[in-house]
C-alpha cells in the first residue's frame, strides 16, 4: 500500500466525518444561489474534498481540471450540495416518521388571516430563527412535491440527490 493509497483512505475517512456533520454544524454554510455569500468554513471543507476529488480522479492542481468536472465523474456532491442534500433528508425523515424534536422546527400554515386554506400547500415556516431550521424552511419550500408526498426512502433519495445538484458548488 503506497503513500497515495493511504492518504486516498485518510480522505475519504475525513469525508464521511464531514458529511455526518453537514446537517448540524453545515446548515450555516448553505447557499441556495450563487449570489449567496460563501463562508470561510464552507470553502475550508470544499477544499478539502477538491484535494479528495484530485486524488480520485488522479490529476493534479497544475492540471487546472475544474472542480464540477471532477465531481461529475465521481457522482459527488459538493459540500454545499452535501448540505442540502443531508438537510433534505433529514425533514423528510423527520416528517415521514414523526419524529417530534426536529418537525417541531418546522411549523405548516400561513402567516396571514384568510379563513379558507389550500390543503394542498406544503409550505413550512422555522419556529425558530436557527440555521438547521431555517435552511431546511429554504429547501423543503422549494422542494418538489413527488419529494414532499413520497413515504419511499428510496424515491425520497433520489430527489433529494436531484434538487441538491440544482445547488451551487
Amino acid at each position: 500500500m503506497g503513500p497515495r493509497h493511504l492518504k486516498t483512505i485518510a480522505e475519504g475517512i475525513l469525508l464521511s466525518k464531514i458529511r455526518y456533520c453537514l446537517p448540524v454544524y453545515g446548515t450555516g454554510c448553505l447557499r441556495l444561489q450563487e449570489s449567496d455569500p460563501k463562508t470561510g468554513l464552507g470553502q475550508q471543507l470544499q477544499v478539502i474534498q477538491n484535494d479528495m476529488l484530485r486524488i480520485l480522479t488522479k490529476s493534479r492542481q497544475q492540471d487546472h481540471v475544474r472542480v464540477s468536472d471532477m465531481l461529475q465523474s465521481t457522482s459527488l456532491l459538493s459540500i454545499n450540495q452535501m448540505i442540502g442534500y443531508c438537510t433534505l433528508m433529514e425533514m423528510w425523515k423527520s416528517r415521514t416518521f414523526e419524529i417530534p424534536h426536529l418537525s417541531g422546527l418546522l411549523t405548516c400554515g400561513r402567516n396571514d388571516t384568510r379563513t379558507l386554506h389550500s390543503d394542498t400547500q406544503e409550505k413550512v415556516t422555522a419556529s425558530v430563527t436557527e440555521p438547521f431550521a431555517i435552511s431546511a424552511e429554504r429547501l423543503w419550500n422549494n422542494a418538489t412535491d413527488s419529494f414532499k408526498g413520497t413515504n419511499l426512502l428510496r424515491v425520497a433519495k433520489a430527489e433529494a440527490k436531484r434538487i441538491a445538484k440544482l445547488l451551487p458548488f
